[in-house]
């Protein structure tokens, strides 16, 4: 009986551990189906990286291509305002031989004119020489009259003397009048003659008219041919500037479905990552379960200690994959969070470059207004001469346009390279500058607006005196400064700029004999906050951000500020500069 038992025993604890043997092999199997799902989304989640990687390298491209298309945007709007320029240029000119073509005519009907009354006053001297020749004709008949009349009365002596001696006395008279009459017959003849070489130079000096009239007509006509062509390239660059901003919003809108795409991306990342966790939660259980099951086994029997000892190694082996698991889960993290930081770091240089874009725009607008005004009154001067037929002058201004185009031209480029400097990141380009000469240059850039209030440009710097700054930055510096003492001087005032060095620093200073400022004005004066702006003494109107460009460029330059100024006497700016 007891040995039945005991087999009874032994049946139930076989099947109860073929049981259990069963549920291993079942826990084993999702196990397993588990860890194929977990390798799956691992491999969703990679391909998703891949794909996250991939969205990201196009939307670099696309940002590469944008700010190209954007380069060449704006290159395409400086060549077009550089042909409306040569448009106004040459209808200009064209305007001045219209001009002078028409002052010629006027001249040409003058002595038109002139030659018609040379002409009638040439024909009533003709016909005054027809009358003294009939006068001297009658003269001659009539003295042969008397000299017959004379032999007549010779036989009557007496008679004859008397008549004689009064004929005598006609004669002369007639003979003076005679030799009157051929010396008035002679100048007549040098009168006619002076006349009819005064008659083939005006005919000469008409034929010279005509042809330089012919000339002119034939300029404008070229100009008119030339205007009409650079009116065509015009309408071809605005074409082009059209399709260029099409090419440029469809580029922005890819920019944003790429974006989208990037953030969908991101929220299935997301979700794979919570599923990630719940797989593993689930893991977790699954391992808790088959370590009870371990410990229900051991207390049941000890003949399945191998058995346990081989499960205990599978749970160990189950527990270095999930460690495995759970460090690549960690690096993969860890990836994200890195391809985070790093689109964090894009959006901020793509910031940092709109920035950047914007503040090169504004360079380029406020830079550029001061020798375009400068050109401006130039050519306003001269075209107030040219309309009061004033000459004298003319070579003067068509210099100072000539001069001011180039340093307009040469200052354009120059932005055109600091801004590609500002694309890689080399914003300070630092090297020795002579002070005196980028005076003279900023001095001969406003030349026109100083002259236009009568007032005196006055260069006292040293001219042993060399700096260490970027070139562009300097020349923008001085030109601001400059360009405000001009603005706020009055009619027939100075403007002085002067410098010396302090402790290897060289400090610059310009004076005015302007308005001056009150103390709470010059304090916050180089605040970026501060944008508001003043009209000048002539009511000259400004942006208000050419002392932020200062202050930008001066501490750039390693340099600072300061400000000494005094109602109704004029300003003193200070700034230092490294130098050289």
């Amino acid at each position: 009986m007891v040995k039945r038992k005991k087999s009874g025993e032994l049946i139930i604890d076989s099947k109860e551990l073929t049981f259990q043997d069963e549920e291993k092999e079942k826990s084993a199997a999702e196990l397993v189906i588990a860890n194929t799902e977990l390798a799956f989304q691992n491999n969703e989640k990679e391909k998703r990286a891949a794909e996250l990687s991939i969205a990201n390298k196009e939307l670099a491209f696309q940002n590469n291509e944008k700010e190209k298309r954007a380069a060449e945007l704006s290159i395409a709007n400086i060549e077009l305002a550089y042909q409306n320029d040569e448009k106004e240029k040459r209808a200009a000119e064209l305007t001045i031989a219209n001009k002078e073509l028409a002052f010629q005519n006027q001249v040409k009907e003058k002595q038109a004119e002139e030659l018609v009354i040379a002409n009638k006053e040439l024909a009533f001297q003709n016909k005054e020489k027809e009358k003294r020749g009939a006068e001297l004709s009658i003269a001659n008949k009539e003295l042969a009259f008397q000299n017959n009349e004379k032999e007549k009365r010779a036989a009557e002596l007496s008679i004859a003397n008397i008549e004689l001696a009064f004929q005598n006395d006609e004669k002369e008279k007639r003979a003076a009048e005679l030799v009157i009459a051929n010396k008035e017959l002679v100048f007549q003849n040098d009168e006619k003659e002076k006349r009819a070489a005064e008659l083939v130079i005006a005919n000469k000096e008409l034929a010279f008219q005509n042809d330089e009239k012919e000339k002119r007509a034939a300029e404008l006509i070229i100009a008119n041919k030339e205007l009409a062509f650079q009116n065509k390239e015009k309408e071809k660059r605005a074409a082009e500037l059209i399709i260029a901003n099409k090419e440029l919003a469809f580029q922005n809108e890819e920019k944003e479905n790429r974006a989208a795409e990037l953030f969908i991306a991101n929220k299935e990342l997301v979700f794979q990552n919570e599923e990630k966790e719940k797989r593993a939660a689930e893991l977790i259980i699954l391992s808790e379960a088959l370590m009870a099951q371990k410990e229900e086994l051991r207390s049941a029997n000890e003949e399945l200690h191998e058995k346990a000892q081989l499960l205990q190694r599978q749970e160990e082996k189950l527990i270095r994959t999930n460690d495995d698991l759970l460090g690549l889960n960690q690096h993969l993290e860890k990836r994200v969070l890195d391809r985070t930081s790093e689109l964090e770091n894009l959006n901020h240089e793509l910031k940092a470059l709109s920035l950047s874009k914007d503040k090169f725009l504004s360079v380029i607008s406020h830079d550029l207004r001061n020798p375009l005004t400068a050109l401006l009154i130039a050519s306003d001067e001269l075209n107030r001469n040219i309309e009061n037929h004033i000459f004298d002058n003319i070579q003067a201004f068509a210099k100072i346009i000539h001069r001011t185009s180039h340093n307009i031209l040469q200052q354009l480029n120059e932005l055109v390279d600091w801004a590609k400097t500002q694309q890689e990141k080399t914003t300070l380009n630092p090297e020795r500058l002579h002070l005196v000469g980028a005076v003279n240059q900023s001095f001969e850039l406003l030349k026109a607006n100083a002259t236009q209030k009568n007032i005196v440009l006055e260069n006292k710097v040293p001219f042993d005196i060399y700096l260490k700054a970027d070139a562009l930055m300097l020349r923008s510096i001085l030109q601001n400064l400059v360009t405000n003492a001009i603005k706020f001087s009055s009619q027939g005032g100075l403007v002085t700029v002067v410098a010396r060095r302090i402790d290897k620093m060289v400090e610059v200073c310009i004076i005015d004999s302007g308005i001056g400022m009150e103390a709470n004005i010059s304090e916050n004066l180089f605040m970026k906050s501060n944008t508001a702006t003043v009209s000048g003494t002539n009511n000259e109107k400004g942006s208000g951000l050419g002392l932020i460009f200062v202050k930008d460029f001066v501490t750039q330059n390693g340099g600072t500020l300061r400000v000494e100024s005094e109602i109704g006497k004029g300003t003193c700016i200070f700034f230092t500069i490294p130098e050289y």
